[in-house]
């Protein structure tokens, strides 16, 4: 293999610059942050919830259980326009909407694992091991709802700076590479 130098080398900084002080904005005000990512996770729910339905639809003459996918839709499109058209909604109130979808989610897991123990696939039981996580996870939540918030925050914020010093890392070292060529 030829050693040619790799152009924009500076992006992956840019990124990381940008990933990381996103990260620490996310640390600093983490209201803010929460609310922006209300927003993220609306339109995430909504769109998985039509995706959901779409499937559920165009399944349910291949799935005895297909009304599952489409009761999850149904609650996640519901979950997702709420949190999109309620964005002053509380921070509690997020968190207990996220709980209850990711109990629900839970739920759906446990019975896609039985699903797939029927059509006799081998690791059935990765999803309801997750499934049962999931639940556990959401009933902390739900148990305590700022172990939720705080959760979200920081889940969010580490792994943000994490990728944005790797980012600058991976650009520097592309930097230092085709310095070495010239």
């Amino acid at each position: 293999m030829e050693k040619t130098i790799i152009n924009k080398w500076w992006m992956p900084v840019l990124l990381g610059v940008i990933l990381f002080a996103a990260s620490i904005f996310v640390i600093s005000k983490p209201m803010s942050a929460f609310l922006g990512l209300a927003l993220v996770f609306g339109w995430f729910i909504l769109f998985n919830g039509i995706m959901n339905i779409i499937f559920s639809v165009q399944n349910r003459k291949v799935f005895d259980d297909w009304i599952w996918y489409l009761l999850l839709g149904i609650f996640e499109v519901i979950i997702g326009a709420a949190l999109l058209f309620q964005p002053q909604m509380s921070a509690e109130a997020l968190v207990l909407f996220a709980g209850f979808w990711m109990m629900f989610v839970a739920v759906s897991r446990i019975s896609n694992a039985f699903l797939f123990k029927k059509m006799k696939i081998s690791m059935w039981w990765l999803p309801l091991v997750s499934g049962i996580l999931i639940f556990i996870f959401s009933f902390l939540i739900l148990i305590n709802p700022l172990i939720g918030v705080f959760s979200v925050i920081y889940l969010t914020a580490v792994p943000l700076m994490i990728y944005g010093a790797m980012a600058i890392y991976f650009g520097l070292k592309i930097r230092q590479f085709n310095k070495s060529l010239l």
